[in-house]
């Protein structure tokens, strides 16, 4: 009886939970029909406010819009009318407005439009006035004050198709100096089209922008674009196509620029360049989110002739650039624009010439670039003339320190090889160099081949801080040495070195040509604080051994150096003062005994040598200790020693 009854009302309840079911399926059902069918007639005039607040705080400045309407009563995908737009400037750009729109009709899913997102396909915009304006600091009156993180679902392209009528711009950019007004305009027939005229750098500037016909396209067909900028100051051209209608994130381009200086095209491109001399580039360049491919480049900078390739990545708020650069031929003066090289010949009026150039190696405005550039320029450029002919190596950038390994300078004999840093990443830039010199010859090096004769090897390990090179060096700590060995040198100079008059008389006298050997010339400097001390300055010939003192001091270039010498068979007649080299690195004096001196000639100064030292030989005046032949010079340690 039991088991009936239960039996029974499990059999009553199924037909309850059923009609349960299908009320609360049929429910939801309805809910689902009439959410659908509410966003298919969501009336859009009562987002409005909604809307004007969204774009208020966006853009940090009042938003109108006059009424919003739909062109039907149902559909996913309604065309919405917006008239009497108005959008005033942000206040830090003062008082007008930013955006004028008499009327825009556009075609756009309601369900983006509910998420937040806003991605029409069709429209048609009337009556339009936009003021562009960027300050100084470049902040932008078109960009957020918080800039939203990449997102590539912005990057798909939606837009099929676009009419603009009776619409005008004007753009002012403070930061790159550039002002452009015109009409802009947007058809089925001509395409997109933005026409300005106005100034870039003070003089007079025209802007041209082309786009393909928006009409009934598929959105992510490559679509097409040519600009130009036409100024004395700079001429830029561009044609390309972009991966979707307007889509500026993903395009190739060929483009093309022509100034007077590499600075005007970067007052655009904002690279960070720096001043030169007229350039005129041609580069195939490919634009992804925020990274460029430079998939070639060429052109010319003065007299400069180069060719290369280079990524440049933006990744974590910092820049990351891979560049390969060849040159066939380049000047370093193609580094500065006008204004640069007249403040170095002024500067060069003012101190005479020098050797150690006054580079720049500050690295505080490339903070956040970091990469690997590799370059060769297989001709080197001088206005006068120069043992340089070639250089290669590879520059490393790291948050602030640049490394240049596998330096390889070619000279007109002989290479310069090694690695060079500069450390920027604390207090002033710090300059390290570690080179060697080697396969030259010291009659190249001398420019006396008639004189003497030899290997030249070379050894540069300094550091220094300042904001140039020049600058550096004058404060550069360290070693800087030259060596000769297996050589020759003239007797009569060898005479002379070991200060023995009698027999520099008779070579000149019997042979004016006879040679002796040169065993070794050891100048082995110390640095400390800009000034280098010989540690030793030596030299052992066959005749004669000489040891030098003094200081040549960088700042200024300055050289004090005295040289005193013993023959090795010396004679009666002897040369009383020691040799002496003065004046500058690049411009370098030598005396004996006072011969050599300006403004007198080389008879007068002769005779006096001779006078004092016949006087020395009679015993007339102060007598000097006799002085031992001199021993002979370890050569092999001392050059050791030298270029390790």
């Amino acid at each position: 009886m039991t088991n009936e009854t239960g039996t029974a009302e499990r059999s009553s309840r199924w037909p309850r939970a059923h009609r349960v079911g299908l009320w609360a399926g049929g429910s939801v059902g309805a809910v689902a029909v009439v959410a659908v069918v509410g966003i298919g007639a969501f009336p859009v005039d009562s987002a409005r406010s909604f809307i004007e607040g969204r774009l208020s705080s966006a853009v940090h400045a009042p938003v109108h819009i006059g009424s919003i309407t739909r062109d039907s009563w149902f559909s996913f995908t309604p065309t919405i009318a917006l008239r009497d737009v108005r959008i005033a400037q942000p206040d830090w750009v003062g008082p007008g407005d930013f955006v004028r729109l008499s009327s825009a009709e556009v075609r756009v899913p309601v369900f983006a439009l509910l998420t937040g997102g806003f991605r029409p396909e069709r429209v048609h915009i009337d009556g339009l006035k936009v003021a562009l304006m960027r300050n100084a600091v470049g902040r932008a009156n078109w960009e957020p004050d918080k800039k939203r993180a990449p997102d590539a679902s912005r990057s798909q392209p939606k837009l099929s198709d676009l009419i603009i009528t009776n619409a005008k711009f004007s753009f002012r950019d403070d930061k790159r100096g550039l002002t452009i007004a015109g009409p802009l305009q947007g058809d089925a027939r001509s395409g997109l089209r933005i026409s300005g005229d106005g100034s870039f750098l003070g003089k007079p500037a025209h802007f041209e922008a082309r786009g393909g016909a928006i009409a009934d396209i598929d959105p992510k067909a490559p679509y097409p674009f040519d600009l130009t900028l036409t100024s004395p100051a700079l001429h830029l051209a561009a044609k390309g196509a972009m991966e979707g209608v307007l889509n500026t994130r993903l395009f190739k381009a060929i483009i093309n620029a022509q100034a007077p200086t590499l600075k005007n095209l970067d007052r655009v491109i904002e690279a960070g360049l720096f001043g030169s001399q007229p350039i005129d580039l041609n580069a195939t360049v490919r634009h992804d989110g925020r990274d460029w491919y430079i998939d070639s480049i060429a052109g010319s900078m003065g007299r400069s002739r180069f060719a290369g390739r280079a990524t440049v990545l933006k990744r974590d708020g910092r820049t990351k650039i891979d560049a390969t650069i060849r040159a066939s031929q380049f000047d370093f003066d193609d580094l500065a624009d006008a204004e640069g090289l007249g403040d170095a010949a002024a500067l060069k009026a003012r101190l005479g010439p020098r050797i150690v150039p006054t580079t720049r190696i500050n690295l505080s405005k490339i903070g956040k670039t970091d990469g690997v550039v590799r370059f060769s320029a297989d001709r080197l450029l001088f206005k006068t003339p120069s043992v340089f002919r070639s250089l290669s190596g590879v520059l490393t950038l790291d948050n602030r320190r640049v490394t240049i390994t596998d330096v390889t300078a070619r000279l007109l004999q002989g290479a310069l090889t090694g690695d060079a840093q500069i450390d920027h990443r604390s207090g002033a830039p710090k300059l390290s160099l570690n080179l060697r010199f080697s396969g030259a010859t010291l009659e190249t090096t001398v420019g006396k081949p008639n004189d003497v004769s030899g290997s030249v090897r070379g050894r540069i390990i300094v550091s220094g801080s300042g904001d140039t090179v020049r600058e550096a060096m004058s404060h550069a700590t360290g070693r800087v040495a030259m060596v000769a060995t297996a050589g020759a040198v003239k007797a009569t100079v060898a005479d002379v070195l070991g200060q023995d008059l009698g027999r520099a008389i008779e070579h000149q006298l019997r042979d004016k040509q006879a040679k002796v050997p040169l065993r070794c010339l050891v100048a082995n400097f110390r640095a400390s604080n800009g000034i280098l001390t010989p540690n030793p300055l030596a030299i052992d010939t066959g005749a004669s051994v000489g040891h030098g003192g003094g200081q040549i001091v960088m700042n200024g270039e300055t050289i004090a150096l005295t040289l005193r010498g013993s023959s090795k068979n010396p004679s009666a007649l002897k040369i009383v003062e020691p040799i002496r080299i003065g004046g500058t690195l690049s411009s370098p004096s030598i005396t004996v005994a006072g011969i050599g001196n300006a403004g007198e000639s080389k008879a007068k100064g002769a005779l006096r040598v001779l006078g004092r030292s016949l006087k020395s030989a009679l015993g007339i005046g102060p007598r000097e200790a006799p002085t031992a032949a001199p021993a002979a010079l370890n050569c092999a340690g001392l050059v050791e020693a030298a270029l390790k």
